[in-house]
């Protein structure tokens, strides 16, 4: 993993390492990240060049407010995790770039943005002496193709400063997600209304990395600027002496993006209470320290036995004060004539295990039409007497697997773990995070916490948890609440396919 490439201590110099930490991802349910208390964060270190120093899981630690609320778990990379990037690529379009460096800025671009993932929001600026927008957020190819074949040089005068400033603030916008800045030019600057200083605060502010590639066609002076802008922020700097390097810049930035590593942390000490809180990662081999916003979702602390046991008597004393204050009802006079007699109708019988698990499964019949009133001395009475049949209503069979650990299997029939079959003998969740039962790491379709398979008293479902980009049986997409599975239906997330089979 290039991100977490250990490099040689002659490389290092220790008096300018950087930490750059967020954004944090959590959650509740698992559908914007971990299940809480565990939480992944987003973690630059760099030395002095912008490389990517390692580290281990004893020197990175997590504080809150003085005090450490979480231990390191396991580092992996961003495309490893499966969260998105939202990433801007700014170019300079003032006369440094004529010719073949724009004619290879223009082809790798192309390439760069084609390679982002689903998750992934690729957006295109230009500037020279104004910014323009050329290529938006979520343009298809087609737009993508016409727009960077219209992209010509322009302009006397480059606002470098007031351009990356604007780009910046196109990032804003969305939820919390990795958010980058490629900005390629020679470093010049005339006329911009804000300056470096401007910049730098702004992106430390909003947590925003900058990687700067410089162009060589200028003097070393103006690329100290570019190296500026990528070494105080967190981000990457490379010169590109040629425009074939360039290219190739251009065309490693979207790798380096996923080798990002994620730090996941599990907070323990630090309060379930729906808040947002400060933390602090920090690296303590050179006590460097990040800080940024948390909010944690609000989690219930289970309750004690003692509290149940309260709980119970509170709501049975409850219970005996109604019945004793409850008013009784007047008793009705006795009939003054005689009503043929009704058949005796049994008491309703106690649902059984199987009726309780697919309870809300099964469509319940129709109730039976009432009867008319009786009236005395008619013909048509006892004729309306007669009992009617309850209309049919349509019922979806549950299929009965037997309680064995083998009566439920799912077949991945297609996809990354294709040809594995796994029991289902209570229940499996499947996603692309660490901490489900099945981890199908890099599918871009899949979400995080993406579905889960039941099989409570021989009835086996499946529950889509909320995923992007849904849960489909038998070609028809789930729609809330836990659909019926049968041996032989096929259940697709994201790019993998499950058969289900009986053991």
């Amino acid at each position: 993993m290039a991100g977490l490439a250990v490099l040689p201590a002659c490389a290092l110099h220790l008096d300018a390492q950087t930490l750059h930490a967020g954004p944090a991802y959590t959650s509740k349910n698992g559908s914007d990240g971990p299940a809480f208390p565990q939480l992944d964060v987003v973690v630059r270190l760099k030395d002095a060049k912008g490389a990517p120093i390692a580290f281990n899981s004893a020197e990175m630690k997590l504080y809150s407010n003085g005090s450490e609320v979480g231990e390191l778990d396991s580092v992996r990379s961003l495309g490893t995790a499966g969260y998105g990037v939202r990433e801007v690529l700014a170019l300079d379009l003032s006369g440094s770039m004529k010719g073949k460096p724009l004619d290879a800025v223009r082809q790798s671009i192309a390439q760069f943005v084609n390679q982002a993932r689903v998750q992934d929001r690729v957006e295109v600026v230009s500037f020279a002496n104004d910014t323009r927008i050329e290529v938006p957020f979520g343009a298809d190819k087609q737009t993508l193709a016409h727009r960077l074949n219209a992209v010509v040089s322009r302009g006397n005068e480059t606002h470098l400063y007031d351009a990356v400033l604007e780009a910046m603030a196109q990032l804003t916008s969305g939820p919390p997600v990795f958010r980058q800045l490629t900005v390629i030019s020679d470093g010049h600057d005339e006329g911009s209304q804000h300056s470096i200083d401007d910049v730098t605060v702004q992106a430390k502010k909003q947590k925003i990395a900058i990687d700067a590639i410089g162009l060589t066609r200028s003097h070393s002076e103006f690329l100290s600027i570019m190296q500026r802008l990528a070494t105080e922020t967190g981000g990457n700097y490379a010169q590109a002496h040629s425009p074939e390097e360039l290219s190739g810049l251009i065309d490693q930035g979207i790798e380096g993006l996923r080798a990002t590593p994620v730090v996941e942390f599990k907070a323990d000490k630090l309060a379930a209470d729906g808040q947002t809180h400060p933390v602090e990662v920090r690296w303590e081999p050179r006590n460097l320290a990040s800080g940024l916003d948390v909010t944690v979702p609000n989690v219930p602390k289970p309750r004690s036995v003692w509290g149940w046991v309260l709980g119970l008597c509170v709501a049975a004393g409850v219970t005996l004060l109604q019945v004793a204050f409850k008013p009784r009802k007047k008793q009705p006079a006795p009939a003054l004539a005689a009503v043929p007699s009704r058949p005796q109708v049994s008491p309703p019988r106690a649902e059984t295990a199987y009726e309780h698990a697919v309870a809300g499964l099964i469509p319940k019949p129709e109730r039976a039409e009432a009867e008319p009133a009786q009236t005395d001395n008619s013909a048509a009475a006892a004729e309306t007497l007669t009992p009617r049949a309850p209309a049919r209503a349509k019922t979806v069979v549950a299929a009965f697997f037997p309680k064995d650990v083998t009566a439920a299997l799912l077949e991945v029939t297609s996809g990354p773990l294709t040809g594995e079959r796994l029991p289902v003998v209570d229940e499996v969740r499947i996603g692309a995070l660490k901490g489900n039962d099945l981890v199908i790491a890099g599918d871009p379709m899949l979400s995080g916490f993406h579905g889960i398979v039941r099989l409570i008293d021989g009835v086996l479902t499946i529950e889509d948890l909320n995923s992007t980009n849904g849960t489909f049986v038998n070609g028809v997409r789930t729609q809330g609440g836990r659909k019926l599975l049968r041996p032989g239906d096929l259940v697709r997330m994201g790019r993998s396919n499950f058969t289900v089979r009986t053991g």
